[in-house]
Formats: structure tokens, C-alpha cells, sequence
């Protein structure tokens, strides 16, 4: 096999992790890792950053580990959280390192591609495993060893230790493969066959197919040998199998395993926790081969000083060693007045004698041990000195690789460790060729300034000479002038220097002998080439004179070369001066080859910077890593504001070529910008749209267009494999129309109803790339604002405000064009009059009308008093209860049929039988639930123009608007799923503007909504409603059994004691009965009723459907009834404030200055009595008074708690009334008292007196 495939690194993470890790931090650290403690949290690309939240071993605590840098062994940093990071990393770095490594073997941080070195691969499985071997292998590869197999076979030269060597002939040619275990359990592979593709290469899997099938998968623990084990084991107390240890220890096996007892109590692990304690232990100065005479000082209590001697009399490569030796000081403490003893640092010390300072050196020391620095190499060389005929010999130099590791190793502990020597007056050098003795011992002084060779290159004759120097303080010496035999440590004038970096000792390494190298006119092109150019870019290079063929002022070409790193695009610009290319930053001379001489040109580095800083100007939120060399943006930002044209103009425009779109992926962005051409045509029912998009000459289809829509993405794929952008202004024109049309290819179909849509293309037409031609009514509607007039009825004339004509007239429009709508108008603002007023228009303009009204069934009242009130020519019957006609033929003649929403759905076989002129939908928001059967029922009625009412058509989400748009103009809004995926998720769950600007530009035709705020000049100041309610079958029995009993009750007293001496009796009746109106429940009776309200169900509509955001009073006059619209409230989400007589004043103007001031709280409960003086509640605009009686003034008095000084909104009052009850029948009698009532009642009593026996049987009928 041939030399240079023994010596091959582990990772690099991975060796960060043996290198700095103690044994029990490398331990723990595996051992987290195997538990499944490390968790990645955070991976930034472009930085090469990761972050890990890691959970202790020991204690239920979690960490966060921050990798930096972690593709680069010299930029690689680790910073962890706990308090436990004391030394050069911890157990949860070790895991975090070790998990981050793994992650980049299963390639799951999507690094870049890796090639595999068969030299060293490493392959993750615990026994030979066939599935495992496939995965690691090609298929071909893996079919080829089978094959190979059948005919022939590996030849095993060597099978134990856990480690077999092989031989395998493939095609003449015959190829070594090692395999061996390694400390992880895995295997460690070595092969000098090519396959970069993958971890095993066909000898490997020759040998493991082999292996496997005569042998078995457990075939390396057979051949195992446990004394590596043992030798581990005794390490930790200084000892090894070599050692006499007969009376100190013993193995016990358990499971085939060894494990060690300590027999001697004396004999102490050597940790860095056991450090600390005191142990007393000798320490002789040790006899060596070239030392036969012995001095041995046995040294006691806390005067001792440690000594660090660099000892040159060392052959093996670096050429020297670290050691210790301990020794009396004098009192100045600084020289010893004695005789020292060499330290054995591999046994225990006592550092009680030692002050801390040299304390803090032992752990240091150690690492720079021989036994330390074998096991850095066996971890990373695992095959080194395996095969016979490269057996290293003392005489034989080591190759560059042992070498290289060995630097890597020592330099950065040598680096610390020269810092903290540096001011000690107890460093020593032993020459070479001298014993170990005190006498021996040369006091050297250390520098801590770190050195850097530079370079001279001389032509003599025919001859080119490179020569290595280096400046030591202000001398200029050559690197052949080092007294010490060592390229890692320059020893000069009696003191030590390092260099400043791992590659100048191995560059040094080269000018050891001699000082310089010398190439022939015939090497030297090349060498100048290959050695000594790159020379240049990192270190200080002097020419000969006669070397320089000029030297120039450069100015530079630029370009710019773009790479992608996760979701960042980064921009690289390159600098090239006569062809010699260069990042921007680096030193400020180019040295460039010009035949066998050189040419030094000076860079222009105020126009490289100028240039970057030109290129940043393009965008504010370029950000540069990799210390500004490079700039970079995220790709959201590259898209947005078409940001991405503008840079490739600009670049053209700069004359600056840019490089790389072929090698990006996720942004190989087109640079055409789209040509668009749509023709737009009208049918009877439908748009037809052209579409034809192309990029250069790319063309694109409808369907990608929708794909990338769908997927909130700014591009679209292109048959040449690049992605065209879609420019901002170009989704935000034509995006709309892409979603609401169907299609495919190059055409599209819009719905009638999508006029909206047409109308604004055309308003913002490019004539180049826009052509409308409509149909000439379609031509006519374009304009939402040309709405033509009618004549409004001339008894509605002086009563329907301005904006209730403009809502009729609306109308009108939408049945001309035969499209349904939304009368969406602030509660309050007479939405029921504009449609009858319409309805009475329609049956005067065609002869007839046929009209449903489905509405709650609290309003069906106030549908029949609008009618007689409004529009008394219309025919009217309300379709509901037990006792309804079920037969069309008794509506023929009827103008207008009204019913509940509930009703509808149990007589929707009757209803769809009559073709309706019009079917009205009252507070509409109940078919908001599209799967309902009450939204089913109204879909299938059958009718020529559809009309919804509702204050609030939207309540909770987007969706509510859908059913409702779907009844009144079927497919408009498409699929339910389309709906949804388009409209309202965007909108609903991520806020998304344009979405909800498209929606609106759809709707806008077919809602027409006013607020309060917006009419308000029309409004009057203050008006009032009468709600009417309709009570439940449950609420209605208990009603009907009070009266009842009342009714005969009070009729027998007034036989019996007359009119004037029942009036308490009277009173209780009428008392009951009223609070029957609002809850059975609030009837102070032995037996207590359950809550049927129909007023409390109707007040909870109101103020979650109806209010919207506007704030409402609402007075009772029976607490009991406050009470349970409490509940309710609660319940339904509503924040509130309350207060009735009992409420303390303090209390009182807390509630009041809470609902004045607070926007959430949006209702204040007040009992009648309480709210008739003082208060001043001008945040409420609606006042609900859930009982009234037969005295308006009293209400009128809670009613102006809104209407008040400072009030600026108009006020709504509404009086809620239970159809055919107490109420209902107490409101008739106002009318006929009204004068009496104004001027003479003021309480109760005295409205009671005024009754005479045939008002008593009225009000009890």
C-alpha cells in the first residue's frame, strides 16, 4: 500500500472534540449524544451557525450550545451556557460537536456535496450489517462484490486486535484494504481504491460481504483483544500493562468485560478533579540513558517552584519535549538554590508545595506528553505502521501527514502555554546531546509575541533560490540560523519563540537545512507557479530586482458572481487585474507571473471598496459575513418591490458582467421581465380572457401562474429550468383576475358577477397589453357610480331619507342587471323600509309581486308594522306557527309572504313550488354556515332577484360572507374550497392585504353598506323602535296560566269589592305577567320555572349581531332580569359593567368612567330606577329598555343618559315588546291615554286608577 493512504484525519469536529476534551468530557459528552439529549433549535447557512439546546446528563437542565463558524477548523468557535465550561470545552459542547457531525454525515444540514477519501472513511454500524453496508455502498458497487464473490476470493494477511488486512485482486491489479474498530464502536476503513461517491468502495465491500458470510456479523468482537482496554483502564491511575503491578491491582471480568480493583489504598486516579487534594507522593529527578548517576531530592512543604525545561535532546519529530522538574527558590524567587527533581507527569503530584500559578501548569504539561500526542495521532491515523514494509524506523523522516498532525496538536496548546510561561523565571532548555541533570539546565527566556517567516527570491546564474527569514525583534534572521532542532520552536540568543501559525512551523520545516531552496532554470516556471505565487497571498515575499519586470498602478475589472446559501443569495464581487483574479480585503500588492519573472502590481483598493459600497447602496438590508468580502440578501427581499430587475440593470448599466445564475437553484431567476397580452370578451353570462405571458421567449401557461399565485410565490417555472419573475406591479394588477378565472392554458372564464374585476383592468389599462371588447349592456353597468334614478312613491317621498333613496335606486340597479346583493346598512338606519319601498316600486313598475321575506322570528312583527306603516297596498300573511297554510294556491294573491328561518326549512317543499319575484333574507348572517340545512333550504328557492339584509354580514371570519354571497350569486366566489384557500385563510389566519383588497374589489358591487357616522346629517338625533319578540311554546304556557288565574282572580274582586278597591290586587296581576314578559324565571314563587326568554335570546342577537362595535345601555327595571342578562353576556364573551340601586357610589363612578373610556367594554346594565338621574353615559349610541311600561317618561329619562350634552352620535332606542301579551296591549292603551298619561300619571298607583273594568279584561284578555 503506499505511503500517504495511512494518514487520514477524523473530522474535524470531531477532533476539535478529542483534542480539548478531557477523557470524562469526551465520555459524557458521547454519551448525551447517544441518550438523544442535543436538539438543534436554530441553522443559519450563511454564517455556518447552528445552535443546540442540550439537556445535562446528571440534572434535568437544559443548555444552549452555539457553534460558529463550523466548516472551517481555524474559524470553528463554541460557546455553551453552563457553569460547568471550565476548562477548553464541556461535556455538552462534546455532545453538541459530536451531533452536528453526524448531521453533516446523513447530509441533513444540506452542506455541500462531499467526496469520500478512500484512504480513511469511517462506517457507522456496530456488527457487519448487510442493510447498512448497502446503504454506504452504490448499487453497482455493491452487485459487483457479490459478483466477484462467486468467483473469487478476498486474501486475509492478518485478523485480530479487532483489526483485519486483506487483499483484493480486481482486474490485475491488487488493492490493501484495512478495517478496524475504532473507540466509537464503529469502523474505521482503509483502502487505496478511487470512489468518491460514496463511503465504501468495492475492495471494502468485498472484504465486508466475505467476512460477513463466513464469519458473521459479530466476527470483530471474536477477534478482540481486551488488553487496549485494560491499558486504558490502568492510564487513569498513571500505570500500564507493562508496569509490576502485583499488590496494586486485579481484573474481575463481568459479561466478558474487564474491569479494575484497586488493591493499593495509596494509589490515586490522576484527574484534573483530583488535582486539588492533597496526596503525598516523592518526587525524585529520574535517571536517564545518558544520565547513569542518580540525584534524587525528596522535597517537603509549601516552598516548592516548578520548573518547565524545553528538552532538545528529543530525536522523534518535533525534536523536542515538555517536562517538569520541581526545586527549592530562593527568596526572590528567582533561581533554585539546589538541586531539582524531574517530574513524572504521568504519575501522581503532590501540588500542595506548588503555589497556584504552577498549579495551573499541570494539566497543560500533560497535554503536551508524548502519551497524550500518540493518542491524537491514533485517533487520526488509525492505520499508520500496519503494513510490514512501511514500518517507521528512527533514522526515516515521518511523513508530511504525521507531521502535519502533530503540528495541528501541539501548536495551539503550546500557544497558551508559551502565554503563561512567558514572565517565568523557572524555564529551562536542555541541549541536545546532554543528561538530564541541574547543572545542564539553561534559564531560556520566552517571547510571547508570536513570529511570521517572510521570503526572499534570488536569481543567481541559472539558479533560482527562495530563502525563509524571520524578523526576532529588530535582527533578520534565516530559519537555518535556529538553535534548536525543531521547525515548531525557533530558539535564538538564548530565548524561544513560536510561530504565530500551525502552517509556518510546516512551511519552516522545509528551510530547516539549509535556510533556502534551490530550483534549476527549468523547474523554477513551475515552482514559481505552484510554490511561490501562492506564497505571495499570505505572506511577505521580497523579488531580486532582476525577478520584477514592472511594477504598475492597477485598475480593475470588475464582476460579480452569485451563490446561494439557504434562503440568502449572495453577491461576490471579483476583482481582476491582468487577469490575475482576487477578492476584495488581502494584501494590497497582486504579484503576478509574467514568464519566469514576476509583475507587482499596487491594487486599487479605494475603487474595489468604492464598488461594494455602490453595489450595498442597491439595497438596505444587505448584510456582509465573511468580514464584508461578500454581500448577501434574503430571498424574500431579491423578489420584493421587483428588486431583482433592478439590480440586473443596474449591473448593465455599471458594464458589470454577473456570473452564476447556471449554478443556483432556488434562485435561478430569468432575467426577462413578462410581456403580457389579454383580450378580454363578453358573452351572455360570462368573460372570456386571452392570456398569452412569455419571458424572452419562454412562454408561460395559465395554470403556472395560478400555481405560484396559490403558493404566495413571485415566480414561475420556465421550460429552459429558470424561474421568471413576476414583478409586483404586475401580480398587483393582474393577480385578482388569475384567481376568480378558470383555465388552463391560454384562456380564461369569468363569472357575470366579476364585472368588478374587468372594470378595474380597464380603468387601468396598458393599451399595449390590455383589449377589452364588451357586450353593450355589460358596457353600460361599467361604472358603479352611473346607478340611474326612478321615481321614488310619492307617500314615501318627504319619509325615505337621502341615503335611503340612493339604497333604492341601488336596488333597482341590481335587478336590471339581475345580480343579488347585500343591503348591509348600520342597524337602525331603516334597511326594511328601502326594501319595501322597493318592492312596492316593483309591483306598481311589473303588475305583480310575488315576495318571500325570511327573517328571525322576532322581527316578523316588525315586517307586518313596517308594511301597514310604509306600504299598505302590499298584501301581506305571516307563514308561521301551528296553525299556518301549508297549500301555494291560498298565496297566489298575496304580495308578500312572511316567515322564520326555521319555518323555511320545515316547509322548503312548499316554497320551492312558487317562483318568487323576490326572496328577501332578513339578518341574513343565518345562512352564514354553508353546510346548514337552513343555507341548503334557501339555496334551492327558486327566484328571479335575491336581496340579504344584515348590519354585520361578516361577524366572525371571511367565511360568514360566502354562504350568503353563494345564495345571492351562485359560483361567484367559487368552490368552498376554493374560497377558502384563496380568500379566507389569507385573510382570516395570516392578515394577508392583498387578499382582503382583492375580496373587497369583488364584493364592492354587491354590498352597499352606510354607518351611522356616514348619514348621520340625515339622521335625526334620536330614534325609537319597538323590537318586537314573539315568546316560545314554554314561555307562552306559563304566560297563558298567569293570566289565566289573574283574569278570574281580579274580575271576582271587582264584582265583589269594585274597581277602586282592587287596585293591589290589579298590580300583582299586571306585576306577574310583565316579568313572565322577561323570564319565568325571575317570579319570586315557592316553585321556581326555568329560564325560557325570548327577549334574552333576542338581546344577545342584538348586541353580538347588530351593534357591531358600537356600545349599548340597557335598562330592566326587575334586577332579577339584570341578573340573567349577565349570564348571558358572560357566556356570549360580551365585556360589560353593571350597577343598579345597591351600587355604592364609589363603585358606581368606577363601572361609568370604565364604559366611557375602555373600547372593549361595550354594555352597561342598569336597573330603570337607578338610571333616571345624574348619569352622563354619552359612549353608548344604542339603548335597549327590556321592559317597558305604561309611563314613556320614565324611559325617556334612561333613553337621555346617551342623549346628553357632549353626545355626538345619533341615538337608537328600542323598546322590546312580547307580541299579544301585557305589553303589547299596555302600548294600545297609551295611545288612548296619551294626554292623561302625559299630564296626570307619575307612578303605578296612579296609572291603575285610570283603568276601568273593560281596560282591566282588555289587558287580561
Amino acid at each position: 500500500m503506499p505511503e500517504e493512504i495511512l494518514y487520514m484525519a477524523l473530522p474535524h469536529l470531531i477532533k476539535h472534540v478529542y483534542t480539548n476534551g478531557t477523557d470524562e468530557v469526551i465520555r459524557r459528552g458521547k454519551k448525551i449524544h447517544a441518550i438523544g439529549y442535543v436538539e438543534l433549535i436554530e441553522y443559519d447557512e450563511l454564517l455556518d451557525a447552528v445552535a443546540f439546546r442540550v439537556k445535562d446528563d446528571s440534572y434535568s437542565t437544559f443548555y444552549r450550545v452555539n457553534v460558529q463558524r463550523f466548516k472551517d477548523p481555524k474559524t470553528l468557535s463554541v460557546r455553551c451556557t453552563c457553569p460547568y465550561n471550565l476548562g477548553d470545552i464541556c461535556r455538552h459542547e462534546a455532545a453538541a460537536l459530536i451531533h452536528l457531525q453526524e448531521m453533516l454525515d446523513k447530509n441533513m444540514l444540506k452542506a455541500e456535496k462531499v467526496d469520500y477519501d478512500q484512504r480513511h472513511t469511517v462506517v457507522k454500524m456496530k456488527q457487519i450489517d448487510y442493510k447498512i453496508l448497502r446503504l454506504l455502498s452504490s448499487p453497482q458497487t455493491y452487485a459487483a462484490a457479490e459478483e466477484w464473490l462467486t468467483r473469487n476470493k478476498a486474501q486475509i494477511a492478518y485478523a485480530k486486535d479487532e483489526m483485519v488486512k486483506a487483499s483484493v485482486e480486481i482486474e490485475g491489479v491488487s488493492y490493501k484494504v484495512v478495517i478496524r474498530k475504532n473507540e466509537e464502536r464503529n469502523f474505521d476503513t482503509s483502502c487505496d481504491y478511487e470512489d468518491v461517491k460514496y463511503p465504501l468502495c468495492l475492495p471494502k465491500v468485498i472484504v465486508f460481504l466475505q467476512l460477513l458470510q463466513t464469519q458473521g456479523p459479530y466476527y470483530f468482537d471474536t477477534i478482540r483483544n481486551w488488553d487496549k482496554e485494560k491499558n486504558k483502564l490502568l492510564e487513569l491511575y498513571g500505570y500500564s500493562l507493562s508496569d509490576d503491578l502485583k499488590g496494586k491491582f486485579e481484573f474481575t471480568y463481568k459479561e466478558g468485560k474487564p474491569f479494575l480493583r484497586v488493591l493499593d489504598a495509596s494509589i490515586k486516579r490522576i484527574t484534573p478533579q483530583e488535582l486539588s487534594r492533597s496526596r503525598q507522593v516523592a518526587a525524585i529527578e529520574s535517571p536517564t540513558a545518558e544520565e547513569p548517576e542518580s540525584e534524587t531530592e525528596k522535597t517537603e512543604g509549601p516552598a516548592q517552584r516548578l520548573g518547565i525545561v524545553f528538552n532538545f535532546n528529543h530525536d522523534a519529530y518535533p525534536g523536542f519535549a515538555v517536562e517538569a522538574v520541581m526545586g527549592e527558590p530562593n527568596e526572590e524567587q528567582s533561581e533554585y538554590v539546589g538541586k531539582v527533581a524531574k517530574v513524572d507527569l504521568g504519575k501522581f503530584i503532590n501540588t500542595d508545595v506548588l503555589n497556584e500559578t504552577d498549579k495551573q501548569l499541570i494539566p497543560s504539561l500533560r497535554k503536551l506528553q508524548d502519551a497524550e500526542i500518540n493518542k491524537y495521532l491514533n485517533r487520526n491515523s488509525p492505520f499508520s505502521g500496519i503494513w510490514e514494509n512501511i514500518i517507521h524506523h528512527e533514522d526515516d523522516d515521518l511523513p508530511e501527514e504525521t507531521k502535519a498532525l502533530i503540528v495541528e496538536y501541539i501548536h495551539p496548546k503550546l500557544k497558551k502555554f508559551l502565554k503563561d510561561i512567558a514572565e517565568d523565571p523557572f524555564v529551562f532548555q536542555l541541549s541536545e546531546k546532554k543528561p538530564f541533570k541541574t547543572d545542564n539546565l539553561v534559564s531560556v527566556g520566552i517571547v510571547p509575541d508570536f513570529v511570521t517567516p517572510y521570503f526572499k527570491v534570488i536569481k543567481e546564474d541559472k539558479a533560482y533560490k527562495v530563502e525563509c527569514w524571520v524578523k526576532l525583534n529588530s535582527h533578520h534572521v534565516q530559519v537555518a540560523e535556529n538553535a534548536a532542532n525543531s521547525s515548531l520552536l525557533f530558539f535564538y540568543q538564548d530565548n524561544l519563540y513560536l510561530w504565530d501559525k500551525a502552517e509556518d512551523a510546516m512551511l519552516a520545516d522545509r528551510f530547516m537545512t539549509k535556510g533556502q531552496l534551490c530550483f534549476s532554470a527549468e523547474e523554477w516556471p513551475a515552482q514559481l507557479a505552484k510554490f511561490v505565487l501562492p506564497l505571495t497571498k499570505e505572506y511577505h515575499v521580497e523579488f531580486d530586482s532582476q525577478l520584477i519586470s514592472e511594477v504598475k498602478d492597477g485598475d480593475p475589472e470588475k464582476r460579480v458572481v452569485l451563490q446561494e446559501k439557504g434562503e440568502y443569495l449572495v453577491f461576490q464581487p471579483l476583482f481582476s487585474y491582468k487577469g490575475f483574479e482576487t477578492k476584495a480585503g488581502g494584501k494590497d500588492d497582486l504579484i503576478i507571473p509574467a514568464g519566469d519573472r514576476v509583475m507587482i502590481v499596487h491594487r486599487a483598493k479605494d475603487k474595489e471598496a468604492e464598488f461594494i459600497r455602490k453595489l450595498e447602496l442597491l439595497h438596505s438590508n444587505f448584510i456582509r459575513p465573511e468580514g464584508g468580502q461578500q454581500l448577501a440578501l434574503k430571498g424574500g427581499d431579491v423578489l420584493k418591490n421587483n428588486w431583482f430587475f433592478l439590480f440586473v440593470d443596474a449591473m448593465k448599466e455599471m458594464k458589470i458582467p454577473v456570473y452564476g445564475f447556471e449554478a443556483l437553484k432556488n434562485f435561478r431567476f430569468n432575467t426577462a421581465k413578462p410581456q403580457t397580452k389579454i383580450h378580454i370578451s363578453s358573452n351572455t353570462d360570462w368573460f372570456d380572457a386571452r392570456v398569452d405571458i412569455l419571458f424572452g421567449d419562454q412562454k408561460v401557461t395559465i395554470a403556472d401562474v395560478k400555481k405560484a399565485l396559490a403558493n404566495r410565490q413571485q415566480f414561475v417555472p420556465l421550460t429552459d429550468g429558470t424561474l421568471g419573475i413576476l414583478p409586483e406591479e404586475w401580480i398587483k394588477k393582474y393577480s385578482l383576475l388569475f384567481r376568480v378565472g378558470e383555465g388552463k392554458q391560454n384562456q380564461l372564464r369569468l363569472s357575470k358577477y366579476h364585472m368588478s374585476v374587468i372594470d378595474e383592468l380597464h380603468e387601468n389599462r396598458n393599451e399595449e397589453e390590455l383589449v377589452v371588447r364588451l357586450e353593450e349592456k355589460y358596457d353600460q353597468l361599467r361604472s358603479f357610480n352611473k346607478i340611474k334614478e326612478i321615481p321614488v312613491p310619492e307617500h314615501l317621498a318627504h319619509i325615505l331619507r337621502p341615503y335611503q333613496q340612493h339604497g333604492y335606486h341601488w336596488l333597482n340597479y341590481l335587478q336590471e342587471i339581475g345580480w343579488g346583493g347585500i343591503l348591509a346598512d348600520d342597524m337602525g338606519l331603516g334597511k326594511t323600509v328601502q326594501a319595501l319601498s322597493f318592492l312596492n316600486y316593483y309591483k306598481s313598475h311589473f303588475g305583480k309581486l310575488t315576495a318571500l321575506v325570511v327573517c328571525p322570528t322576532t322581527l316578523m312583527f316588525n315586517w307586518e308594522n313596517e308594511i301597514k306603516k310604509f306600504t299598505p297596498s302590499l298584501t301581506y300573511v305571516i307563514h308561521h306557527g301551528g296553525e299556518r297554510i301549508k297549500n301555494k294556491e291560498e298565496y297566489g294573491n298575496t304580495d308578500v309572504i312572511i316567515t322564520t328561518y326555521g319555518t323555511l326549512r320545515s316547509d322548503i317543499k312548499l316554497f320551492v313550488d312558487i317562483p318568487f319575484d323576490y326572496v328577501v333574507l332578513d339578518e341574513s348572517q343565518a345562512i352564514k354556515n354553508p353546510s346548514s340545512k337552513v343555507t341548503r333550504a334557501a339555496g334551492l328557492l327558486r327566484a328571479r332577484n335575491r336581496l340579504c339584509m344584515s348590519g354585520t354580514p361578516l361577524q366572525n371570519n371571511t367565511f360568514d360572507i360566502f354562504a350568503q354571497m353563494n345564495f345571492l350569486n351562485p359560483g361567484m366566489l367559487g368552490s368552498i374550497e376554493f374560497f377558502r384557500q384563496e380568500f379566507s385563510t389569507p385573510i382570516d389566519k395570516f392578515g394577508d392585504p392583498e387578499r382582503k383588497d382583492h375580496l373587497r374589489k369583488i364584493l364592492f358591487p354587491f354590498i352597499l353598506r352606510r354607518t351611522k357616522e356616514q348619514v348621520a346629517k340625515d339622521l335625526p338625533e334620536k330614534m325609537e323602535t319597538i323590537l318586537y319578540c314573539e315568546m316560545d311554546k314554554e314561555q307562552r304556557n306559563i304566560y297563558d296560566a298567569y293570566r289565566n288565574d289573574y283574569r278570574d282572580k281580579i274580575l271576582g274582586v271587582i264584582e265583589q269589592q269594585g274597581i277602586n278597591r282592587s287596585q293591589l290586587t290589579i298590580l300583582q296581576g299586571l306585576m306577574k305577567l310583565r316579568q313572565i314578559c322577561d323570564s319565568p324565571a325571575i317570579l319570586n314563587e315557592t316553585e321556581k320555572f326555568p329560564n325560557h326568554s325570548i327577549k334574552l335570546e333576542e338581546l344577545g342577537r342584538e348586541i353580538t349581531e347588530n351593534i357591531s362595535n358600537h356600545k349599548a345601555l340597557v335598562f330592566s327595571q326587575f334586577l332579577g332580569m339584570l341578573s340573567l342578562i349577565r349570564e348571558k353576556l358572560k357566556e356570549l364573551g360580551v365585556d360589560h359593567e353593571y350597577f343598579d340601586g345597591s351600587t355604592s357610589a364609589i363603585d358606581r363612578e368606577k363601572a361609568i368612567q370604565r364604559f366611557q373610556n375602555e373600547e372593549n367594554c361595550r354594555v352597561f346594565l342598569i336597573s330603570l330606577k337607578a338610571g333616571g338621574v345624574g348619569l352622563n353615559l354619552t359612549a353608548a349610541d344604542y339603548v335597549y329598555i327590556v321592559d317597558p311600561w305604561w309611563n314613556p317618561a320614565v324611559e325617556q329619562q334612561a333613553i337621555d343618559r346617551t342623549h346628553r350634552i357632549g353626545q355626538t352620535k345619533n341615538i337608537f332606542a328600542y323598546r322590546m315588546i312580547c307580541k299579544d301579551t301585557i305589553e303589547d296591549k299596555i302600548l294600545q292603551l297609551q295611545e288612548k291615554k296619551r294626554a292623561l298619561a302625559k299630564d296626570l300619571i307619575t307612578d303605578d298607583e296612579g296609572f291603575v286608577k285610570t283603568l276601568t273594568k273593560a281596560d282591566v279584561e282588555y289587558l287580561f284578555s
